[in-house]
């Protein structure tokens, strides 16, 4: 009985995922909350608002410039736009808007950061005073869905609906343009996967649960 209320525990942790929203550019050069805490699995949602601005992470060393292995949306321009990523852990990550001297005017962010060291009012004062910004050349490591296209959280897939269209964004800065539901595909440090195998293993889980008891 033990190891079936500890799968039964398991698969239900598998969809207690949240959807944290932050605004874009809503209040002028500023993400909306600029901090969150958020688990593991949990989905991260950017909602573009206004302006032409991107959601790219960056390392804590190097404010203003991408990390190699990370995400970036690329720019929004005038399109009502969204991008998410599924967290892997709960390491701090830290993000910046890569439009021209937005960094360093202090519309920067982070995910998990502790409360001391490394605080996000620690990475605000170094973007500050940054001397290099950098700009993908294109967006990668997370789930576009423009024209409000929903965004759903893992495990699952971001759904093509209603007039929206959804770019997944795969590794090396290339995005793969498509109309059909696409899996989230974010690389690098803090952000995950969840494939369709995961979705059955827990599937499985359930049927077995059902059977047995």
């Amino acid at each position: 009985m033990r190891f079936l209320l500890t799968l039964a525990t398991f698969a239900s942790t598998a969809f207690a995922q949240t959807v944290h929203t932050v605004s874009v550019g809503s209040a002028g050069l500023t993400f909306s909350p600029d901090s969150i805490t958020a688990k593991t699995g949990d989905t991260v949602q950017f909602v573009f608002k206004g302006g032409n601005h991107t959601v790219t992470q960056a390392a804590f060393s190097s404010p203003c410039n991408p990390t190699s292995r990370g995400f970036s949306s690329g720019f929004t321009g005038s399109r009502s736009e969204s991008f998410s990523i599924i967290l892997a852990n709960t390491d701090p990550i830290y993000f910046y808007c890569a439009q021209l001297s937005h960094c360093q005017l202090g519309m920067v962010g982070a995910i998990n950061p502790p409360s001391s060291g490394n605080t996000l009012a620690a990475f605000k004062s170094a973007a500050t005073n940054a001397r290099t910004q950098s700009t993908p050349s294109s967006p990668f490591g997370g789930v576009i869905s423009i024209q409000g296209g929903a965004v759903s959280t893992a495990p699952g897939a971001v759904q093509s609906g209603g007039g929206a269209t959804t770019r997944a964004t795969g590794t090396g800065g290339a995005a793969a343009t498509s109309t059909t539901s696409s899996g989230p595909k974010p690389t690098g440090n803090g952000v995950m996967a969840l494939t369709g195998d995961m979705v059955n293993v827990v599937m499985g889980i359930f049927g077995a649960v059902a059977l047995l008891v």
